[in-house]
């Protein structure tokens, strides 16, 4: 990282002095990108991937990130809804680039014309929905509204149904029903897999059920004479740990962001995002004492601790109680524990034997591969969760790789 990148925050009068960041690297982005493509690409040469960047791109920002991988390449972005839909198809005619935008969920019919006049693709969540969608562009006396078939093979989540072999059966004259609707055209389906990233058999015999429930129903509609022309079933972990189920293309998530623990280890991945504060406070604690509310720490002996100006209103779950960071001092890196129950606004760290000092920095996740995935067991949660809960009171800069 080198640089400051035309998105950097400038707020303040004394310029952009920051005690707590969250440093986005978009030029690693763009790595983990062409990395993940190309061993993608190595077993199915023609297959897409959809960057997925809901949720504000996994907090990292969704206009920097969105130009870092069309930049990279990508032509093909995922979200969750019609406003996040909107935000990335500015950032494209912005950049006069053409991407294809799929959303994920629902979208209510009233703003049908807004999908079609910005050429997004709606996901049908169900024939119900299908049917209230379908009237709304026939009412609106709308061009056809491209669409993706989503399809619940064992998520229990949104989609057509598809679990068993009635509901294949089902499922399948519901899907062969809309080549009669003048309203859709049908592009696309997909299905979401529950239990990819786990590594227990039981789990990669439900994803393999899952596929299988996917291809039996994609082999009937083929069969009864409809071919959608794009299919894809895999999310970070499937894609990268599963090559027979990529078909058409995939969902990057999580592995555009940090390293899985999933990924292959000839697959670099880097984070993305570093998370970190400075010590602005120490003080000596007497034995007996105790810091924070309900007095989760007590000092047995006297004891020397550090205050981050950051808490659970910028991310920080109380559940990092006694969690290890990383602190950077002169003298060297050391680990640090998060002492007492996680504030608002601050946390505790202990500094016993220590050479630290107040402007000292302290890293969360992203300085290290591994970093961001024990934080969150630690916290009993997962990866995405952490990266998403970073507020917007958190200062993001971000860099791009050779900038001058």
């Amino acid at each position: 990282m080198n640089a400051l990148s035309r998105y950097h925050l400038k707020k303040l009068s004394a310029g952009p002095v920051y005690i707590k960041r969250a440093e986005i690297d978009l030029g690693v982005l763009g790595q983990n990108f062409q990395a993940c493509l190309q061993k993608i690409n190595a077993s199915s040469p023609t297959a897409r991937i959809l960057a997925v960047v809901k949720a504000d791109a996994y907090g990292h920002g969704t206009e920097p990130c969105v130009r870092a991988l069309l930049g990279a390449g990508c032509d093909f972005f995922a979200v969750s809804c019609i406003e996040e839909a909107l935000a990335v198809r500015s950032v494209c005619r912005d950049e006069k680039k053409e991407a294809d935008i799929l959303i994920l969920g629902y979208t209510t019919p009233k703003y049908a014309r807004e999908l079609t006049e910005n050429n997004l693709i709606q996901t049908l969540l169900s024939p119900w929905y299908a049917n209230e969608l379908a009237e709304a562009v026939k009412n609106e006396n709308l061009p056809p509204l491209t669409v993706h078939v989503a399809v619940d093979t064992g998520m229990g989540r949104i989609g057509y149904p598809a679990r068993t072999e009635k509901e294949i059966a089902q499922t399948a004259c519901d899907i062969l029903s809309l080549k009669d609707k003048t309203a859709f055209e049908v592009c696309g389906m997909f299905t979401h897999f529950a239990r990819a990233d786990e590594e227990l058999a039981s789990s990669k015999e439900k994803t393999t059920l899952q596929a299988t429930r996917y291809r039996l129903l994609k082999e009937k509609l083929e069969k009864d004479g409809m071919v959608i022309p794009f299919h894809h079933v895999s999310n970070s972990a499937a894609a990268l740990t599963r090559p027979d189920d990529i078909f058409d293309g995939v969902r990057l998530g999580l592995a555009l962001y940090t390293p899985p623990t999933y990924t292959p280890k000839r697959l670099n991945l880097q984070p993305v995002m570093h998370l970190s504060a400075d010590v602005v406070h120490i003080q000596t604690i007497p034995a007996g004492e105790s810091v924070g509310y309900g007095g989760r720490f007590t000092a047995l002996n006297d004891t020397v601790i550090g205050v981050l100006p950051i808490g659970y209103a910028d991310g920080i779950p109380r559940s990092l109680r006694g969690a290890t960071l990383s602190l950077r001092t002169r003298d060297g890196i050391f680990p640090v524990k998060i002492i007492g129950s996680v504030c608002m606004d601050q946390c505790m760290i202990d500094l016993s034997g220590i050479p630290a000092y107040v402007g000292d920095r302290v890293s969360f996740f992203g300085h290290t591969k591994a970093s961001l995935s024990a934080l969150a067991e630690h916290a009993g949660t997962i990866p995405y969760e952490l990266l998403c809960a970073i507020s917007p009171r958190v200062p993001r800069t971000y860099y791009e790789e050779n900038e001058d």
